[in-house]
């Protein structure tokens, strides 16, 4: 049949043009912050979101030998979970957020029973088990106010306090363009929440 194992081929995602530019303006915009409010290293966080997958949907198929389109099914019917990180200027890795597709308890790892023997040590140490209350498993606003709330806007304070500084002092927080990030429903409750936590985005395209 003239046929061959084949990978499911996508479009690279490109870096736009004027990456390198767009990414000093964001360097000069976090200097400027750190500069004129005296942030120290440790009230200085960067976080990413990325997919955990735990399980695959196939990525080969047989197709014609030297085909340069590969369509693969089922290739999106995969098992995964948003995995969002932060990071502290001065090396502290906050508790990790998990975003987990679903309305109601049974659809987080071991239906989120806090007392579960594998469950209670990660949720003593702080990290979040959150659901989407959507079909995706992506982040939405509501998960994002729950990192803030219950992650991000807490070890914050407790740097701020440990550097000598007031609880609610400057802080910067840098985040990737997700569009959830960028709309202005989660700007403007950040805005008005937390006025002391300096958004910066890391351009589209650059992460």
């Amino acid at each position: 049949l003239g046929w061959s194992i084949q990978r499911g081929t996508k479009a690279a995602q490109k870096a736009p043009d004027d990456a390198a530019q767009q990414c000093y303006k964001l360097c000069l915009r976090c200097a400027f912050l750190i500069e004129f409010h005296t942030i120290p290293a440790a009230c200085i966080v960067n976080s990413d979101q990325m997919q955990l997958a735990f399980q695959f949907g196939g990525n080969t198929t047989w197709a014609d030998h030297g085909a340069q389109q590969v369509p693969v099914l089922g290739k999106e019917e995969k098992r995964a979970c948003t995995v969002v990180t932060g990071l502290s200027m001065g090396g502290t890795l906050l508790p990790f957020q998990s975003v987990w597709q679903g309305y109601k308890p049974k659809s987080l790892p071991f239906s989120g029973r806090a007392n579960d023997p594998v469950l209670h040590p990660s949720q003593a140490a702080g990290h979040l088990f959150t659901l989407s209350k959507t079909r995706t498993y992506w982040s939405t606003l509501e998960t994002m106010q729950v990192y803030v709330d219950d992650l991000l806007a807490p070890y914050l304070r407790n740097a701020n306090q440990h550097t000598g500084r007031a609880p609610q002092a400057d802080c910067v927080w840098v985040i990737d363009a997700w569009k959830v990030h960028r709309g202005e429903p989660f700007r403007q409750w950040m805005s008005d929440t937390y006025p002391w936590i300096h958004l910066l985005f890391v351009p589209a395209g650059c992460t």
